[in-house]
């Protein structure tokens, strides 16, 4: 709108008074409100990016520098030879429970509860004047993992081919063994497979999901729901995003973001790389973000518990 006012000015004081620097002004200003008009089509309500000056490559697919990502998962979506190996449940042990959690404050600190080592989900109850309230924290992929645990790299596969996996069941699993019921409202957090772990199980329809957050997930494998905030971030440098194909094809808000310092491949998908990326999101005080983060917040104490899953028989 400024942009355009400027140029608008400008012809009237061409009009006043002419001179080629101001009809070289006016055409220089009329090109950038109709770059800016380009920019603001392609991040309103789909696309943020935090550095203004990338929005050309925060434009592009999330898979454009990463082609044979996608490839791969269309091959693993027709060809998969571990979908009639998906368990029907995985049942999962809590390992431990911790008491006075607080309740998270913003993504960030939502990003930084996400489980790692054999403790793939962590899930923290609190108990306020409405009842119970739960926040669900999924981790993504175990690489280290044979296929007697849920969370191994066959379980993408899975999901890729058929839209379930056994790690979706052993989450559920998790949340039928902390309370969660149909009616206790919940907010789901993910990395990686956890992700879209979290995106399958709010478009389920059996939850009644409050926030979906997502780092490094290809939000694409799993249809999202179109009623739940959606808040996705990830790296362009990630490759693991692309499996889930155009990102402009998912619901919700995806911030698209460079690694500081640079990273690529693997490094760029780690969890503790996101964590960066989210400090600096958070200091852009979005508006939306910030008004999603201040609903969803708890001041009540609550009782932190971890999950470790494996299949049934094991």
């Amino acid at each position: 709108m400024t942009v355009a006012s400027a140029a608008q000015y400008v012809g009237i004081s061409l009009r006043l008074n002419y001179s080629p620097e101001r009809l070289f002004l006016k055409s220089e200003i009329e090109s950038a409100a109709k770059e800016v008009a380009g920019i603001h089509a392609d991040l309103d309500g789909v696309i943020a990016t935090i550095d203004p000056s990338e929005w050309a490559r925060a434009a592009l697919a999330t898979g454009g520098p990463w082609p044979a990502a996608r490839l791969a998962s269309q091959w693993v979506e027709n060809y998969t030879p571990w979908q009639s190996g998906a368990s029907p449940w995985a049942p999962v042990t809590m390992t431990r429970a911790l008491d006075h959690a607080n309740g998270p404050h913003d993504f960030l600190e939502r990003c930084a509860r996400i489980p790692t080592g054999s403790e793939r989900v962590r899930i923290d109850r609190f108990d306020t004047p409405n009842g119970p309230r739960f926040e669900v924290y999924l981790a993504g992929t175990d690489f280290t993992a044979g296929p007697n645990n849920p969370w191994w790299v066959g379980a993408n596969a899975e999901m890729l081919a058929s839209g379930a996996s056994r790690s979706i069941s052993a989450a559920e699993s998790a949340l039928e063994h902390a309370g969660v019921t149909g009616t206790t409202p919940i907010v789901l957090t993910g990395h990686s497979q956890g992700g879209a772990i979290a995106l399958a199980l709010a478009g389920s329809g059996r939850y009644e999901v409050e926030a979906v957050f997502t780092i490094g997930t290809p939000a694409g494998v799993v249809d999202s729901p179109d009623n739940v905030p959606i808040i996705n971030v990830v790296h362009t440098e990630d490759p693991v995003p692309a499996l889930g194909g155009d990102i402009r094809g998912t619901k919700g808000t995806t911030w698209i973001v460079h690694t500081e310092p640079r990273l690529t491949g693997t490094d760029a998908h780690l969890a503790v790389n996101y964590q960066d990326s989210l400090r600096r999101l958070e200091i852009l005080r979005d508006p939306r973000l910030i008004a999603l983060e201040n609903r969803l917040h708890i001041d009540s104490p609550g009782t932190a518990m971890w999950f470790r899953a494996t299949l049934a028989g094991d």
